[in-house]
């Protein structure tokens, strides 16, 4: 194997995936010994099942691994289904194909092909597979196999292709283990997917993969990332500086942190409250001109009486500020 390959992936990974290590140290693995490894005609370039809590950055972690093997062209080399959105009987019909009716599957097998050519490999992934119809779960769990046939009696090769199933099958028992070692997390979620799927239907996969909850420390970071992330694209439109208060991440932190739903709540946090409180600032000129730079520059900070962030000019913080200080000084000179 080669381990530059393996150090520099699991370096990438590890920098936007926080709090999974182990996670990240055997996938990193099992890609740069498939990678590295003979050519396996009959068997897909890798068949990796990947769970453990909601939020954990399990789809993420697939499309970091795209983009760092296929940089800017890592979209063409990467396609995900939501296995959500085929739960029911005809779901069949939608993925595999029927008379008149395109197979959706074959098609991205197809383009996921044509985009790695003859030595290159691409991603296909089965987002929360535990969703989908069951006769469908069935048939996506045996692609250990390397061939596809759709319903028009063509054959699609897998050869190539890294063929990666997530599940949040045992999440909800992930949350109960919140103070146990990653060790116990991992043997739990991995029996309950082994209930899920069969414990045969599991040993088909090279790779079974289980994410790690993640910590109150952990999700403090991404959230200081995602708030960074947010005030740079907001900027972009608000055409004025932007200061962030001392208290804004702590309220982020205590509005969006939920150990059962990981990073996701985090996202939509920070996203809601960050936009609704610059929202009236968006394209705003009316003191485009002013010189006074407090006049211009805005201030996010956290209202405690609302529950909510607001954003106003730090000239008026100062005034506001200022006059709390007038006020208690004259009530001690009274007292």
């Amino acid at each position: 194997m080669n381990e530059d390959l393996l150090t520099h992936l699991s370096s990438a990974l590890n920098q936007q995936l926080l709090g999974q290590t182990e996670a990240v140290r055997e996938f990193a693995t099992t890609l740069a010994l498939s990678l590295q490894g003979r050519n396996r005609p009959d068997r897909t370039k890798g068949l990796i099942f990947l769970a453990g809590p909601t939020g954990t950055g399990k789809t993420e972690m697939v499309r970091l691994a795209a983009q760092y093997l296929h940089g800017e062209n890592a979209e063409t080399h990467f396609h995900r289904l939501d296995m959500a959105e085929y739960q029911h009987p005809d779901s069949l019909h939608r993925l595999l194909g029927a008379p008149g009716q395109p197979a959706l599957l074959g098609q991205a097998i197809d383009r996921l092909n044509a985009a790695a050519g003859e030595r290159g490999t691409a991603f296909l992934l089965f987002d929360e597979i535990e969703k989908a119809y069951s006769d469908l779960v069935t048939i996506l769990l045996s692609f250990d196999a390397a061939r596809l046939t759709t319903s028009d009696g063509s054959t699609r090769d897998l050869s190539r292709l890294f063929v990666i199933v997530t599940s949040n099958v045992g999440a909800a028992r992930a949350a109960d283990l919140q103070h146990a070692p990653y060790t116990a997390l991992r043997d739990e979620v991995l029996l309950q997917a082994e209930k899920r799927f069969r414990k045969e239907t599991l040993a088909r996969f090279d790779a079974r993969i289980v994410m790690n909850r993640l910590s109150y420390d952990v999700q403090r970071e991404i959230t200081r990332r995602l708030l960074e992330k947010e005030v740079r694209e907001q900027t972009q439109f608000l055409r004025r500086p932007l200061e962030i208060g001392r208290d804004v991440l702590n309220f982020l932190i205590r509005e969006g942190f939920t150990p059962d739903l990981g990073a996701r709540n985090l996202r939509s946090t920070v996203e809601r409250q960050v936009g609704r409180a610059l929202l009236p600032w968006i394209g705003r000129v009316d003191d485009e001109y002013v010189e006074d730079r407090f006049s211009r520059t805005l201030l996010l900070r956290e209202n405690r009486a609302a529950r909510q962030l607001d954003a106003i000019r730090v000239a008026d913080e100062i005034r506001t500020s200022d006059l709390r200080s007038a006020l208690t000084n004259r009530r001690q000179a009274a007292a």
